[in-house]
């Protein structure tokens, strides 16, 4: 459990400070009013589902890296890490001149027309950022792999602070910079995203002494085997909130702006289960590694009692202080009041969020992505939307029947995996008694 929680500790915090940066664009454009909070929210909809795309499939690096260094074959996990950068690259530049080309066609999708202007010029500076969160994101896998997760952590405070000056400056205009609201924002988030690819990727390559590897076709196989159905999970669980929001923009500006508020403040609280999955899933990968299946299994359930403790204290905060989190977000009294009441929703959901996220990186240490992927497919996108989209525009419940839709497809999703994790810890401690019977 030691050990978990010294890993869980700094992967977490990393993931809090990439959800941070974009706390930070909505606060800034939050004093803006409720349309420029609608276009940050719809930009970072779109913007995720290609961003997920790439972390889940870099997420592939996870288990042969950690597999490997468990193994004590040091060369070999290095050699992972340059596989990871040149998937970067491959998949990133392509995928940013989709995104520059899908900017061209945001008035197609029945927006409001105001939150669509507000929106075109943010999204088409934020589409040059998604490179470096690639990069940043395959070192990031590389390092915490080999349990040396602190430089990412590192990174993103120095680069925290540089998005919240530049937030600061660009946004409203403050000490003697142009007042350039929205596209301000984004801005401060490219300049953030390339500074922190930089100094991870400086320290992965000169700390552990990475030297350059030639591509290997096998080894990056191996990445996009294990990476794409963590991809296809990452694009089903996230894009079906990022798909809400395109939904949440057909309603009314103060509708979207307080559903991107709870939004924000769902995906906050998440970041620290997402770490501790992260954090599970290496050291399940490392212990198979080690030959030590049951130490696997009593990790993972680890990883499980820490996620939902955390989540269970969320919860309970959502509950009884609404007006203090969403009153950072927002001095709009409308706003708050439609956010209010699907906080509650969200409040209920945050168990469920917490089980089902550790699950996946558990099963992730045992090399099982397929699980999680096919889970998600059936509880997010056969439950979860079209129960939601019939509660919010053919029962007429609004935003908040959209919510209970999505919160129902993530409770049978946490159901589910924690079924399939059961049965691969008993798997785990099965082989560990046969092993120690046989000897």
């Amino acid at each position: 459990m030691l050990n978990l929680i010294r890993l869980a500790i700094p992967v977490a915090l990393t993931y809090l400070g990439i959800m941070l940066m974009g706390v930070v664009d909505l606060i800034a454009v939050g004093r803006l009013g409720a349309a420029p909070m609608g276009a940050v929210g719809i930009s970072h909809s779109f913007f995720t589902w290609f961003m997920v795309f790439g972390l889940g499939l870099l997420a592939g690096m996870d288990y042969p890296v950690a597999h490997a260094f468990g193994a004590r074959k040091f060369t070999q996990a290095k050699s992972y890490l340059w596989q990871g950068i040149y998937l970067s690259l491959a998949v990133g530049v392509p995928m940013t001149g989709l995104l520059l080309l899908l900017g061209h066609y945001l008035d197609r999708f029945g927006f409001d027309a105001e939150v669509v202007r507000e929106t075109g010029p943010y999204f088409a500076i934020l589409a040059w950022s998604l490179l470096p969160t690639f990069l940043f994101a395959a070192c990031r896998n590389y390092l915490q792999a080999i349990s040396r997760p602190r430089a990412a952590l590192v990174a993103l405070i120095i680069t925290n602070v540089v998005n919240a000056f530049l937030n600061y400056t660009l946004v409203l205009g403050n000490l003697g910079f142009p007042a350039l609201g929205t596209p301000g924002s984004a801005i401060a988030t490219l300049v953030s995203r390339y500074l922190m690819a930089a100094i991870v990727l400086g320290y992965a390559v000169l700390a552990t002494r990475a030297r350059p590897a030639r591509p290997d076709g096998a080894r990056t196989r191996e990445i996009i085997r294990l990476g794409l159905p963590a991809s296809g999970q990452m694009v089903l669980e996230v894009g079906v909130f990022a798909l809400s929001t395109l939904f949440a923009g057909r309603l009314s500006a103060d509708d979207l702006a307080a559903h991107q508020v709870v939004l924000n403040l769902a995906s906050l609280t998440f970041m620290v289960p997402l770490g501790i999955g992260s954090a599970t899933a290496v050291l399940v990968g490392q212990a198979l590694g080690e030959d030590a299946p049951a130490r696997a299994a009593r990790t993972g359930w680890n990883g499980f009692g820490l996620g939902v403790g955390f989540m269970a204290c969320a919860a309970v905060t959502f509950l009884l202080v609404p007006q203090l989190v969403l009153g950072i977000y927002s001095n709009s009294p409308s706003v708050i009041a439609v956010a209010r009441q699907i906080l509650v929703v969200a409040a209920l959901f945050q168990i469920s969020d917490g089980t089902q996220v550790v699950l996946t990186g558990a099963l992730r240490g045992f090399a099982d992505t397929r699980s999680p992927m096919l889970v998600n497919l059936f509880g997010h996108w056969v439950v979860g939307l079209p129960l939601g989209l019939w509660l919010c525009f053919k029962a007429h419940q609004g935003l908040w029947g959209l919510w209970m839709g999505l919160a129902i497809g993530l409770t049978v999703v946490a159901v589910a995996l924690l079924a399939v994790w059961i049965r691969r810890s008993r798997q785990l401690t099965s082989d560990s008694l046969t092993a120690r019977f046989s000897r």
